[in-house]
């Protein structure tokens, strides 16, 4: 009698095991069925197909961030055209070292300088712009960046801390033209952006979730970086701006380099050359930030 029992008891836990399997394989098949019918795609450089779904799964997760309709807000009715499809970053599933250079707080008259050495290297870059120093050769310089196959993205219009975060909607009026006087330059529909001073700073903290929550929802992505050459800071060298940036370089697979081009950044573009001979020296390529995955403080 024992014995039976015993033998029905293993029976039960067998059966019970077998239909937790059964049913874990079918949610996820259910799953992936459900991802296939989506058009949205990430390109994946690899062919484990089960990896590139995780990844895949992770980025839609990660853009999903939106505000309830219960918390609306009356600025998400502000500028019903500033809309933008999310990035679709590249996902690289095997170690490859990439470096992403990118330029803040231009176009100037340093910037031409920077997009003839970056073309002589055939070396990509990222330019986040500010609208109120778009001049006439600055509009012909967005143009340059555009053909020449760099990514633009936005630094807000005017870089006015007590401005641009004193609320969400004051925000959103800034970026806005420097959102519309780049698509009336150049056509392009800019969907990255970063925060000036970061996305976690003194400026910004009382509305930094809510502001990051709206921005998100409306599509667009922003960037911070790992890697600062401090070419914006006290009176900087060659040296020193080449020295800062390789000396943390090593550290990541695929870092963020923050440079600037500035009117004031002359010794940034004089020394360009030398900084990108030596990350290459490194073993890096080069790449636009938009076919990265974000580079975002605080996560």
């Amino acid at each position: 009698m024992r014995g039976k029992i015993y033998k029905i008891f293993l029976t039960g836990i067998l059966f019970i095991f077998i239909f937790r399997v059964c049913f874990i394989n079918h949610m996820a098949a259910t799953r992936i069925n459900m991802k296939e019918k989506e058009n949205e795609t990430v390109t994946a450089l690899n062919s484990n197909s089960s990896i590139q779904w995780i990844a895949k799964i992770e980025n839609e997760i990660a853009k999903d961030k939106v505000l309830g309709t219960d918390t609306k807000k009356n600025y998400m009715d502000l500028y019903p055209d500033m809309y933008v499809e999310s990035i679709k970053p590249v996902i690289y599933l095997e170690e490859k070292k990439i470096a992403y250079l990118s330029f803040d707080d231009g176009p100037s008259h340093i910037t031409s300088d920077i997009l003839e050495v970056l073309d002589e290297y055939n070396a990509k870059a990222t330019f986040f712009v500010l609208g109120c120093t778009i001049t006439e050769e600055g509009e012909d310089c967005l143009k340059i960046m555009v053909e020449q196959g760099h990514t633009i993205g936005i630094h807000t219009y005017s870089h006015n801390y007590k401005n641009i975060y004193s609320s969400v909607e004051a925000f959103l009026d800034d970026f806005y033209q420097d959102y519309l006087l780049i698509y009336e330059t150049t056509g392009v529909k800019v969907n990255i952006f970063r925060f000036p001073w970061g996305s976690y700073n003194s400026y910004n903290k009382n509305i930094r979730d809510e502001l990051i929550a709206e921005m998100e929802r409306r599509g667009f992505t922003y960037y911070d970086w790992n890697v600062s050459a401090e070419d914006s800071v006290g009176n900087p060298t060659e040296y020193r701006i080449k020295h800062n940036i390789m000396k943390d370089l090593d550290k990541y697979n695929n870092p963020v380099i923050l440079m600037h081009d500035s009117s004031v950044n002359r010794l940034t573009a004089r020394t360009l050359p030398d900084i990108i001979d030596s990350i290459i020296e490194k073993g890096y390529d080069f790449d636009t930030l938009d076919n990265r995955e974000p580079y975002q403080f605080g996560n």
